[in-house]
């Protein structure tokens, strides 16, 4: 790893344009792709939310008058902070340095080469650039794409400053990973690391948890309590599940944030504490603040530096890597883990749950293999769930509606949010009706679990466990 630098940060590169956007009350996060060499050079187009395609044919998006790009080359559309770039299976494909894209998430500041051209992704105004990184793992994320070395990259620069960091990414993609890697890599290490989850407290008991409280303040407390703000003097407090707060605490953690003072439930008098501060939500910003579950001003304080966890179906290559790491931490050393049958299915999975639901798979299936399995392609790999299939017992296939004859997007959306109901129903059904059995299962905090259940007419608005 190389030697930290210490020029200032210029964390406007990695997260979010802050512009306008009626609806959610927040920015809208938007990248720019300039092209810095080939037949186009200088020209720019906006990515945001939406698919574009580019290529040389008149049928895409944006059309380049490169010879050596293909008709189409590649697709790319805004996720969270990053950017998804799919190759369409170009005849010179699309490059990351010496490194070919299929499909991966990738940061602002990304170089990509796609025939003669070469594409800057970028905020607006923003000129600058991080190589990936040369390391295979930062702290216990694990990964050589080009994805995850691109993420170490951007970690490796922020750990040891002291700036708040906002971690985004799908569940089960290494949150609080990537927390405790930022603390290891930062001058604060020898201090405590706390960790706060925001959904696992009663909203009564959070103020009180969080910033403490004076003896007698509320029935109960028969003793003065120190909060997590105060515990983790030293450290690092990261904040998890944010969306979960109660509206009412957020100006009061705001209030810490700016000062660095906490005032104990009971008291009057602040009291200083030194801590970094990294936080996650279960959603990203938008969703939470759509859905109003986090202000706008709170959102600000803490996206000094936005940072992306890539979902592991957009580094599958990271997968064989990944399996190795996780069988020989569970006992699994000497399982084979070379190419074959086993090894494929695991590649070709969706994995909605990421990295957690591959260790899930593994660790089931090492507690159901035979005796005597000795490789990858031995053990019963369980997809999808308890009770799914095994390698001999091949999932029967349901037809699903396409609908070609609609936009992508609406096509898209309709899938998925008909995949998003059958998926939680079967869980929800799986745990009896129980919400907080089912969110850790499926790795939903509870109440962002109990919202899409009545989104999909699962549950009524008084549902409970």
């Amino acid at each position: 790893m190389t030697e930290p630098t210490t020029e200032p940060f210029p964390t406007e590169h990695l997260h979010a344009t802050e512009r306008a956007a009626a609806r959610f009350g927040l920015p809208l996060i938007e990248a720019i792709a300039v092209v810095v060499e080939g037949p186009d050079q200088g020209r720019e187009f906006a990515i945001d939310a939406e698919v574009i395609r580019i290529g040389k044919a008149d049928t895409n998006d944006i059309i380049l008058t490169d010879r050596s790009i293909s008709s189409h080359h590649v697709e790319m559309t805004l996720v969270g902070a990053a950017v998804r770039v799919r190759d369409l299976k170009s005849t010179n494909g699309t490059w990351v340095g010496e490194t070919r894209l299929i499909e991966s998430l990738v940061p602002p500041g990304t170089v990509l080469q796609l025939g003669r051209s070469k594409i800057h992704l970028q905020t607006p105004d923003a000129s600058f650039v991080l190589e990936p990184s040369e390391a295979e793992s930062f702290g216990e994320l694990w990964g050589r794409s080009v994805a995850m070395r691109q993420l170490y990259a951007v970690l490796e620069r922020v750990a040891p400053r002291e700036a708040t960091v906002l971690l985004d990414g799908e569940t089960g993609t290494g949150k609080e990973l990537a927390a405790r890697a930022i603390h290891q890599h930062s001058t604060r290490k020898h201090g405590p690391f706390a960790v706060f989850d925001c959904s696992s407290v009663a909203p009564e008991l959070i103020e009180s948890q969080l910033f403490g409280h004076r003896k007698g303040a509320f029935t109960g407390a028969s003793s003065d309590r120190v909060g997590v703000f105060e515990s983790a003097a030293g450290g690092t407090v990261f904040l998890d599940e944010l969306d979960s707060l109660p509206l009412d605490l957020q100006p009061k953690l705001l209030r810490v944030l700016e000062g660095r003072r906490v005032v104990r439930l009971g008291e009057f008098r602040e009291r200083p504490v030194d801590v970094r501060v990294i936080a996650a939500a279960g959603r990203s910003p938008e969703e939470a603040a759509a859905a109003g579950d986090l202000r706008p001003d709170l959102y600000y304080r803490l996206a000094v530096v936005r940072v992306t966890l890539p979902g592991l179906r957009d580094r599958t290559d990271d997968i064989p890597l990944l399996v190795r790491v996780l069988l020989d931490r569970m006992g699994g050393e000497d399982v084979d883990v070379a190419d074959g049958p086993g090894l494929a299915r695991l590649t070709a999975h969706p994995w909605m749950g990421n990295v957690r639901e591959l260790r899930n798979v593994l660790e089931r299936a090492l507690a159901l293999a035979p005796a005597g399995a000795s490789s990858l392609n031995e053990l019963p790999l369980q997809l999808g769930g308890v009770g799914s299939a095994t390698l001999s017992e091949a999932p029967p296939v349901r037809a699903s509606p396409v609908y070609d004859d609609l936009p992508y997007k609406e096509a898209k959306d309709l899938i998925v949010e008909a995949w998003e109901g059958k998926y939680l129903a079967a869980a929800f059904q799986r745990n009896g009706g129980n919400l907080s059995k089912t969110g850790r299962e499926i790795g939903l905090s509870r109440p962002h679990l109990r919202k899409l259940l009545r989104v999909h007419g699962l549950i009524d608005g008084g549902e409970e466990d």
